[in-house]
């Protein structure tokens, strides 16, 4: 389909390197055409060296689709390829790794869609505050409604008609990635654990995960941030990655950290992110109903979050929600079909 004249196409070198804005644990049709076919591969297991991860020296594609209000979203193309999807280092539900190809390229939002962004579609949308967990004396907690904050608390179901009212609105085939696609970009064709290195590797710079600065999620119940004046162990309560500060408490402003390969922002941290699939073991395989968007069940999350540590908010980590829960750290990003 054509894009309406909203939208606004821009071809760029390279990406820029500044931005556009977990899950707590399980609670235990046809496919759509808005998105291209992901092909697993039998005939390669993942283990033989030369499989080719995929790679793109072209000009990056890059463009930015009016939402309304004087605001906009922007879309980097994510180019086709092949990859090993899972980790056979990771948890047993990214397992057995599996060669996977996209078979056309594919636009995926620069950054996760904001509360700014999603108002355009529901002005009464709250993505409210994350509480501090005792007495606040009229103080709400740490916001997460600010407007270049990505949206949290909107459910599957929620994020999908945000995907419906914008493809009526820009004539683009808009929807949620695939659990195929999203990895494949968030990789941005690195084989490793993250996007920007291995498990060891200094996140502070590249994701908003669990890390150093949740020391100062205690703080005096008459403010909304002013840490305690004599710390304590029995403050120090969330679970975290004690080597590097990322600087951020709670969710922050889209884009704050660098972006992957392929200009993609906050694909680990920040928030997680739900997926068009549907819940189901490994090894990928696309043919198997878990694109079905009529089909009921638990749905993936992908990225990890600022409440999660680094290892899960590796390019493989997997989690599920039932589709119509709004989870305090999960939201989404765009993405759409490439013109033929």
């Amino acid at each position: 389909p054509v894009p309406s004249e909203s939208a606004r196409v821009a071809l760029l070198g390279t990406p820029s390197s500044v931005g556009c804005g977990h899950p707590l644990r399980p609670l235990l049709g046809v496919p759509s055409s808005a998105t291209p076919r992901e092909t697993a591969k039998s005939s390669r297991p993942p283990s033989i060296p030369h499989f080719r991860q995929a790679t793109t020296t072209a000009p990056i594609a890059r463009r930015s689709v009016e939402l309304g209000d004087g605001t906009s979203l922007d879309l980097v193309l994510v180019p086709a390829g092949q990859f090993v999807m899972g980790d056979a280092e990771g948890k047993s539900e990214e397992q057995p790794p599996s060669p996977v190809e996209i078979q056309q390229p594919f636009w995926l939002g620069i950054c996760e869609v904001t509360n700014r962004q999603y108002a355009c579609y529901d002005p009464t949308h709250d993505s409210r505050f994350e509480s501090k967990n005792g007495y606040q004396f009229g103080v709400t907690g740490f916001a997460l409604n600010r407007p270049d904050q990505p949206v949290v608390r909107v459910s599957w179901h929620e994020a999908m008609g945000f995907c419906r009212w914008l493809s009526q609105r820009t004539g683009m085939q808009f929807t949620l990635p695939t659990e195929a696609q999203w990895e494949y970009a968030c990789r941005a064709a690195a084989a490793s654990a993250f996007s920007f290195g291995d498990r060891g590797h200094d996140f502070s710079r590249f994701a908003n995960v669990a890390d150093l600065k949740l020391r100062e999620f205690a703080t005096i119940p008459y403010a909304v941030y002013q840490p305690v004046a004599e710390f304590i162990k029995y403050d120090d309560w969330i679970p975290h990655d004690t080597r590097y500060s990322d600087d951020a408490l709670v969710t922050v402003e889209v884009g704050r950290y660098q972006p992957n390969g392929w200009g993609l922002h906050d694909m680990h941290g920040n928030v997680a992110e739900w997926t068009r699939s549907q819940y189901r073991p490994y090894p990928y395989d696309a043919d198997d109903g878990r694109e079905d968007e009529s089909a009921e069940g638990p749905k993936v999350v992908r990225g990890g979050s600022w409440r999660d540590q680094p290892a899960d908010c590796r390019s493989a980590s997997r989690w599920r929600y039932p589709e119509w829960q709004r989870v305090y750290n999960v939201g989404f990003r765009m993405a759409a079909r490439a013109a033929e």
